[in-house]
């Protein structure tokens, strides 16, 4: 397994929330807010488009207004669990979602997921490890958690410094946010 380096990124949080759709919120709001991020602030040679510059849309475009996105709206919940799951999960016992996606050389993002309690958290947390057991072999995917905030960063082959700095920024973010450890699935 290789050892990230740690990247270092500040975030300015400021208050906006319409209909449950939050670009950033309150920093205490939700566990996920942490991860909010521009796609410099997890490695120089990411940016982040606007929805209409994704090339592929991986959520309806009813539901995915901003990017990143991170919602308490049920809609949005059900749309990034069962994506985040390749299909095979809903919203049930998950109080808010974020969807990230970034380009570089290639495509990089998040699925993330904030459970309504640490025994939904533990439940979801079993099955997205399970689901996406192939893709972390591949090194094409990790899944880490932080308290009952579950995050899968998935790429399209971003090259090794820039998948181990946005795994690096993801954890950084997650323990910051609780002070916390974090719990990783081992790369092979």
């Amino acid at each position: 397994m290789r050892t990230p380096g740690v990247l270092a990124a500040a975030i300015t949080v400021c208050v906006s929330s319409v209909s449950g759709q939050m670009r950033n919120a309150d920093a205490g709001t939700l566990g996920l807010q942490r991860l909010v991020l521009d796609g410099f602030e997890l490695h120089a040679s990411l940016v982040t488009p606007s929805v209409d510059g994704v090339r592929r849309h991986p959520l309806p475009l009813a539901l995915w207004r901003d990017n990143p996105q991170l919602s308490t709206d049920g809609r949005f919940v059900e749309a990034v669990a069962r994506r985040g799951s390749q299909g095979r999960l809903d919203s049930t016992g998950m109080r808010a979602a974020l969807y990230a996606r970034y380009l570089g050389e290639s495509d990089v993002g998040f699925y993330g997921l904030e459970a309504a309690s640490a025994a939904d958290a533990d439940g979801r947390e079993r099955l997205l490890r399970e689901i996406w057991a192939n893709n972390v072999r591949l090194d094409r995917a990790r899944v880490h958690r932080q308290g009952r905030v579950l995050v899968v960063v998935w790429t399209d082959g971003v090259s090794v410094p820039t998948w181990d700095a946005v795994n690096a920024a993801v954890i950084e973010r997650l323990a910051a946010s609780s002070g916390g450890a974090i719990h990783l699935q081992e790369s092979k």
